[in-house]
């Protein structure tokens, strides 16, 4: 074993004392042909070094199979799940019988932490992995999207296509039967008051045709049995035919009365059935158009959506791009989804890769129609501000749990059920975000879920670490020296125990000023006489203010966590700015203060 371990890359560079105890605590194991070593979706404990024989690596995506790669002799496999504390990525089958080395995990973190050398390997093995895996999946991931785009149209048109192709076939009887209606009234010989009388009421049965009656069943009966009483009285036959078409009609009572006073018994019968088979073929007439339009939408809107025969680069309708995304998505949302929009009208035109920002929209809806089990609300929201347009995705599933959300944009990572879900789409729409210079953020809890996606109107001309100021403007000195007079309790995230840094020595000032100081650090058991904890869900009462000293792209899940645990205010030390916190916090009604230090502004307001 010590041989063999000696030629594999990971173990090479270790020290011969260190390779000999690897050797005593590893266990081996066989396997036949076609047996699974490990399940995807399964929990990772060990990792396996393949002594002989072949081990696939196999991926399931949209319903299929997909064989990443086959591990040969010498090449570990399952280290991933175990470095990461996450469900095995993948299916590991022997291809033929196979002889392995079992490595656990307390071994395998040994060995990295004591070896860089074959940490190092390591690394270099997992970052080309997951390259080889990312591509092979990405393609997987579009053709799938694509199977998924087309059944979705090709359910979209098969309704209207239908509806055209029943009502032609109807056009035709129709047609017959008005060409014999017409021969009919022409043998009457009708005198030019009843002739301008046909020509009115044709006008009538084209109005209603484009615009039919409303009427609940029960009044739709009523009328029926109204008119049939009407004409059998006056001798005609068929009623039963006749009645539901003039209901439809909505021919008036003064109508039918006149069509009693200009036309005999006898011509009233040719006149009936005249004017239902002018409403049919204006009906059917209307049903092809509406048919043929729906489907000319369709194909529009599929056009639109993937930017055909333009520019990589080009002026994007955002709203567009949003409602193509709907059609294109339609016949998921019919399970019952409802969505509302609330879009910005002075929302502008902005410079980007139309087909890449739909594909956004389109993962991002999807996942929610997925996340509420096809029954819930979809909320579409836009603003515009400094040059920077938002878009917010909301939808009031059961939400993404906190302990996983700085995970989602994460390649390959998914909350769905093996087989359902590569865990690319959001890693995807992260990635053409950022393409963009914009910026991705998620907020959830049950019942809550908002993906807001900031994009600047020109990408190109922007620089990426400037993102939209849409807050509020500084708080007046009134405002900020009643949140210091109001203020009991400060939860500070990021708390320092060394007294030469501002994270230590503003909470310290603050605490001798007589505030409550409630240290918020998964570092520290203890500062300045309280005990810390290691985030803002775990105190054990609400805060005031929630003082931050993290970096600012840290400063979104404190918010978040600031919100759900009750706050009232939350404040960003000197240096510390992100604006769509900031708006965030807003929204859920917080007061905010950045870039400002708490100690200089109680200085200057209230005095030592």
């Amino acid at each position: 074993m010590y041989a063999f371990l000696k030629k594999v890359p990971l173990f090479a560079q270790l020290p011969q004392e260190d390779l000999e105890r690897l050797c005593a605590l590893v266990t081996e194991m066989r396997l036949p042909a076609g047996e699974e070593l490990f399940q995807e979706g399964s929990q990772g404990d060990r990792a396996y070094v393949i002594k002989d024989g072949q081990i696939e690596i196999l991926k399931s995506s949209g319903g299929s199979t997909l064989l990443l790669a086959v591990r040969q002799s010498g090449d570990v496999i399952g280290e991933m799940a175990l470095l990461e504390a996450a469900p095995r990525f993948a299916t590991a089958r022997a291809r033929s019988d196979s002889h392995l080395l079992v490595i656990e995990h307390q071994h395998l973190e040994h060995l990295l932490n004591t070896s860089p050398s074959a940490a190092r390997t390591l690394l270099h093995t997992i970052t080309a992995r997951l390259r080889a895996s990312e591509l092979t999946l990405r393609q997987s991931e579009k053709m799938a999207q694509l199977g998924t785009m087309s059944a979705g149209i090709a359910h979209e048109l098969n309704n209207p296509a239908a509806a055209v192709g029943r009502g032609a076939k109807q056009l035709t009887e129709a047609i017959s039967r008005l060409q014999e209606s017409h021969l009919e009234l022409n043998r009457l010989a009708l005198n030019p008051e009843q002739t301008l009388a046909l020509k009115d009421f044709e006008l009538l049965a084209r109005q209603r045709a484009a615009q039919p009656l409303e009427l609940n069943p029960l009044q739709r009966s009523d009328r029926e049995q109204q008119l049939e009483d009407w004409l059998e009285q006056r001798g005609i036959q068929d009623t039963w035919e006749l009645a539901p078409m003039l209901v439809s009609v909505g021919i008036p009572d003064e109508a039918i009365e006149r069509l009693a006073d200009a036309f005999s018994t006898q011509e009233l019968a040719h006149v009936a059935r005249w004017l239902e088979a002018t409403f049919s073929v204006y009906s059917l007439l209307e049903e092809i158009t509406q048919g043929a339009g729906r489907m000319s939408e369709i194909i529009k809107a599929l056009k639109s959506y993937v930017y055909l025969d333009q520019a990589p680069v080009q002026s994007v309708d955002v709203h567009e791009g949003l409602d193509n995304t709907l059609v294109i998505l339609r016949s998921k949302l019919k399970g019952g989804v409802v969505v509302q929009r609330e879009y910005d009208p002075e929302l502008p035109r902005i410079n980007a890769y139309g087909s890449e920002l739909n594909q956004v929209w389109t993962n991002i809806i999807d996942n929610a129609i997925d996340a509420m089990d096809n029954h819930g609300e979809i909320i579409l929201r836009t603003r515009y501000a400094d040059d920077w347009v938002t878009v917010e995705i909301q939808d009031n599933g059961p939400g993404i749990p906190p302990e996983i959300q700085p995970k989602i944009f994460s390649p390959f990572f998914t909350t769905k059920a093996v087989g359902k879900g590569t865990g690319l789409g959001l890693n995807i729409s992260y990635n053409i975000v950022k393409k963009h210079a914009g910026d991705i953020k998620v907020t959830s809890r049950p019942g809550y879920t908002c993906f807001e996606v900031s994009l600047p109107v020109d990408f190109e001309h922007v620089r990426t670490e400037t993102l939209p100021l849409a807050v509020a403007g500084k708080l007046s000195d009134e405002l900020l020296l009643n949140i210091l007079k109001e203020t009991r309790t400060i939860a500070v995230v990021g708390i320092s125990d060394r007294p030469a840094v501002p994270a230590h020595s503003v909470p310290a000032y603050l605490q001798q000023a007589g505030y409550r100081i409630i240290p918020v650090n998964p570092r520290l058991k203890e500062v300045l006489g309280e005990a810390a904890y290691p985030h803002l869900l775990a105190l054990p009462e609400p805060v005031d203010v929630v003082l931050i000293f993290r970096r600012s792209e840290q400063v979104h899940e404190v918010v978040e966590q600031a919100i759900q645990s009750g706050a009232k205010v939350i404040w960003m030390q000197q240096g510390i700015v992100n604006a769509q916190a900031a708006a965030l916090a807003q929204r859920e009604g917080l007061l905010v203060v950045m870039d400002t230090c708490m100690r200089s502004t109680h200085q200057r307001l209230v005095g030592a």
